[in-house]
């Protein structure tokens, strides 16, 4: 990209900057700067999403850290998550362990600065159909557990769905890959072409994400549609998985 930010959209500007800051850092030893998440899909929402930067170098030794802490803790301050640091031979072997994330990142990433990180990177479907059922039955437990301590408290309930539904997002995209329909980035696209294979109604699923995107969460009841629909839709889609690595059927 061009030394110019000014005309790109403000939540791009400031990753396009915290790039141009590593690159004063790291000079050659960086490797590769990244935009993903939300912002690279063009879902960015102020107040709702977060700025995911993921910056390569060379070697990630601690004095390689620490060369980027206060920038890192300036990042930080602005209401971003820390930046997710690596060194490119740590890169090259994450694909298998961090399938899902790769997989999800490289559908739609933004590269700020250096190379290309995702040239040559391949996903085995076989460690994603393993990562997504652990991981979806992971959260699936979460869930359970914070509805048990939230199940009185309306305000407290609706900000659970609120949070948890970008890791069921995530979730879901990688369930339509190993469906063999990857690329799908619209969250509404993604949780209806899920409600009909895993057969549950999009509804609650849907409300959630609405809210999401306003600034409102929602303030069900525990018994509620909404609160029953949403852990109903979890628990389809996490046997609907499981049925899908019992027969071995995936696509990267």
């Amino acid at each position: 990209m061009t030394r110019d930010a000014g005309q790109m959209p403000e939540e791009l500007e400031r990753a396009q900057r915290f790039a141009w800051d590593m690159e004063s850092l790291y000079g050659d030893d960086l490797v590769s700067v990244v935009l993903y998440g939300s912002a690279a899909r063009g879902e960015y929402r102020r107040g709702a999403s977060d700025l995911n930067v993921m910056v390569l170098v060379r070697e990630l030794t601690p004095a390689a850290l620490r060369r980027a802490g206060q920038r890192a803790r300036d990042w930080v301050a602005q209401g971003n998550p820390t930046p997710l640091m690596l060194s490119h031979d740590e890169w090259l072997r994450s694909a298998d362990v961090f399938a899902i994330e790769v997989a999800d990142m490289r559908e739609a990433y933004h590269v700020l600065a250096g190379a290309d990180p995702f040239a040559g990177i391949t996903v085995d479907p076989a460690d994603l159909r393993l990562q997504c059922e652990k991981e979806l039955k992971g959260k699936q437990i979460l869930l359970r557990e914070q509805y048990l301590l939230f199940a009185g408290e309306p305000a407290e309930l609706g900000g659970l769905l609120v949070r948890s539904f970008s890791t069921f997002l995530v979730l879901f995209r990688t369930v339509l890959r190993l469906s063999g329909e990857a690329g799908v980035r619209d969250a509404e696209e993604v949780v209806l072409k899920v409600a009909a294979r895993a057969g549950f109604n999009p509804g609650a699923l849907l409300e959630v994400h609405r809210a999401r995107a306003s600034g409102q969460p929602p303030r069900p009841t525990a018994d509620s549609p909404l609160a029953v629909g949403y852990l109903d839709a979890v628990d389809r889609v996490v046997t609907y998985v499981d049925r899908l690595v019992r027969e071995g059927g995936a696509q990267a």
